[in-house]
Order: structure tokens, then sequence, then C-alpha cells
């Protein structure tokens, strides 16, 4: 199967000159957190909306083409293997898809999501073995908070709990209305005295009255079942201990990887930094395969993507986020930070207690087994 038997054709598009007011309402419209910017069928980049409600803008004045970034595209032929790994390592969730230099489509995550059972192995496995810890605030919090969570964190969407208990989520996407409340506000016109309490409300907003429902499933969900699930919602929340979530880029990172010194690994994010930056990178990375592969009784592959945060700002911050697989199970981390080798340390550091208290359990409940044993 290629590309162009799967990605959506039906194209929606923003001009360069026209207003971010415009995009974001074409944005909300059809459920889009990216959308393509054209000038007639040519690519002039894409608009994302994480970055747009992140900012502090005027969206009735701003223009697109002062927000659309260039992205990578892929040929209407490519295999969805190759788009797969295109999504991964451009940290995208759709990208532009191209025939003779025209685009002629877009490939998502979700398109993906309909094909996925096709690649992913563990379809039988517990989901709550590949389901991430989320960021989350409580019942009580606000439009502020969440906005805070999605410029810090660098998350997309943040669930709302009540009582330890998922009651709803909010993404970028139901935050556009806020935005084009905004909006509305800026256009009726006022001092500035006046504008500056207009946003202090709007950052108080409750996150209950933007919320969501949330797709709940228990984390002895088989896989399968959630990628079923994951064809037609954003996320899937895992109850049970602690609030954990699994996207459609959690499924993608379940597609079959390229060997490297027997076991598979994969690292994404890196493609635009120096040779010092990827050769320090590919050091730590060999080294925590190395110690992990003494602790496990088989490593079978290890994911680690890399992303640069507030790309526009002086400073970069770093989000690195990694997985990997062994007969004992999937393990998942993430950190946030300055300083890219440091994070990357503390999500080994973090992955490395994980094993330790996963063999803990491991080694109780077969001293428990055999204690039973012994008493019949």
């Amino acid at each position: 199967m290629n590309v162009r038997e799967l990605m959506t054709k039906n194209i929606v598009s923003a001009r360069p000159d026209e207003h971010i007011s415009q995009a974001l309402g074409k944005m909300e419209k059809h459920r889009l957190h990216q959308l393509l910017v054209m000038t007639d069928s040519r690519l002039y980049g894409m608009l994302e909306l994480k970055k747009i409600v992140s900012k502090n803008m005027d969206i009735s004045s701003a223009k697109v083409e002062n927000f659309a970034t260039n992205v990578p595209n892929i040929d209407a032929n490519a295999s969805v293997e190759s788009a797969t790994q295109l999504l991964l390592s451009s940290a995208l969730r759709a990208v532009p898809v191209t025939d003779g230099g025209d685009v002629v489509g877009i490939i998502s995550e979700s398109d993906i999501m309909k094909v996925a059972k096709q690649f992913v192995k563990p379809l039988n496995e517990p989901v709550d073995r590949i389901a991430s810890e989320a960021e989350h605030i409580t019942k009580d919090g606000n439009y502020g908070q969440i906005k805070r969570l999605i410029f810090d964190r660098n998350v997309s969407r943040v669930p709302i709990v009540d009582d330890g208990k998922v009651v709803g989520i909010v993404s970028t996407l139901e935050m556009i209305r806020m935005l084009r409340g905004k909006e509305t506000m800026e256009v009726r016109g006022g001092t500035q005295e006046k504008a500056a309490r207009e946003k202090i409300r709007m950052e108080e907003t409750p996150a209950t009255a933007m919320m969501r429902n949330a797709i709940i499933v228990p984390g002895s969900k088989a896989i399968t079942d959630v990628i079923d699930l994951l064809r037609t919602n954003e996320e899937v929340i895992i109850s049970g201990e602690g609030i954990k979530i699994v996207t459609h880029r959690d499924i993608l990172e379940l597609f079959p990887q390229a060997k490297q010194n027997g076991v598979h690994v994969q690292i994404t994010g890196m493609q635009d930094e120096s040779i010092d930056f990827k050769a320090k990178m590919d050091t730590t990375v060999t080294d925590f395969v190395k110690k992990i592969s003494r602790m496990v009784n088989r490593m079978e592959y290890l994911v680690v993507h890399i992303e640069k945060m507030h790309k526009q700002s002086p400073k970069e911050k770093y989000s690195i986020r990694a997985r990997f697989k062994s007969p004992e199970g999937f393990f998942v981390a993430h950190a946030w930070g300055w300083k890219p080798i440091d994070v990357i340390q503390e999500v080994f550091g973090n992955l490395e207690r994980e094993v330790l208290n996963k063999h803990g359990k491991i080694r109780s409940d077969v001293k428990k087994s055999r204690a039973m044993r012994k008493a019949r």
C-alpha cells in the first residue's frame, strides 16, 4: 500500500495573506491541528495550532504568512512505512503529499490508524503497557494553566481530573473558541486597561467550561481495540493507576524499526542539529542500550524523539521522550529542559528506575507463586 491510497484528497488550506482568525475558523470547523498554507497548488508552508495557542497575538490582524513554517513533504507513491517514519521524525501530525511538485493530498496520523494493525505486532497486549503519564490539571484549573502546560510541557491536550478520575479533556482545538472570543473583544476596541482586564478574565476561564468528553478504557484493554478507537479519536485515556494516555504517536512508535547492533533503534528530531550534537546523542543512546541490555533479558527496540520547543525564543527548550520494549514489557519516559544531554540522561535515568521497579515486582511475584505452591 502506498501513500496515494491512504491520503486525504480533499485539502483544506489557507492563503498566506489570510488573517490567523480566518485560518483558525477552518481549523475549528474541520478539527485540524495543522493547516496547509497554499498558493494555488504549490505549498507555502504549514500552520501549527499548538504554536498559535501558546502565543499572545491579535489574530484579527496577524497574517498566516508570518506564522507558517516550512515542512517536509512525501511523494504520493511512497510507502506507508516511509510516511510513518517522516511523521515521527518531523514531530508533525500530518504532512503534505506531492506528485510532480504539486500538492495532491495530505497524510495524517489518523489516516495511518486505518491500516496500523497491518504493521503493529503486539496487538493483543494490554494497552497499559504503552500508555504514558499525562500532564493534567484538576477541575478547578483554568485556561491559563492549560496554556502554560502546552507551552512548558510541549503537549497538545490536557486531561481534567476530579478526585483522581478524568472527567474531560481540553486540547488545542477546544482553545480556538477562547482565541476567537478574544478577537471579538479586540474588535470592540477599548482602553489598554480594559484589554488587560479582558485578558485576565480569559486566563481565568474554568477548564470545565472548555472541556469535551474523554474516551476512557481500562488498562487491560487490548492495543488492537484502542487502535480502533484512535481511528476517530485524538487520544484514549487509560484508567487505573495514575492518569495515563495513548495517542496516535504511541501507536506509530510500535511500527517496525531499522536494526542497529542487534537492537531496533530510532532517534528522531535531530535533522537540524550539529554533527557534534548528533555524536553526543548517539554515544549517550549507545551507552544506555548497553546498560539496559545487561538488566533485561532482551531489548527489542528503543525509540527516542527529540523536539525543540519555543524555536523563536532566544533560548530553546528541549522535549525528549523515549520508549523501549523487552520481554518484561514496555517502558516509557519523558522529560524537558534547556540542556539536551541533561534531559536525555534524566529520561534514561527514569527508564532505568522503571526497569528496577518492574524487576523487583517480578521477583516478588515469583516468590509469592513459589510460596503458594509449597503451601499446597
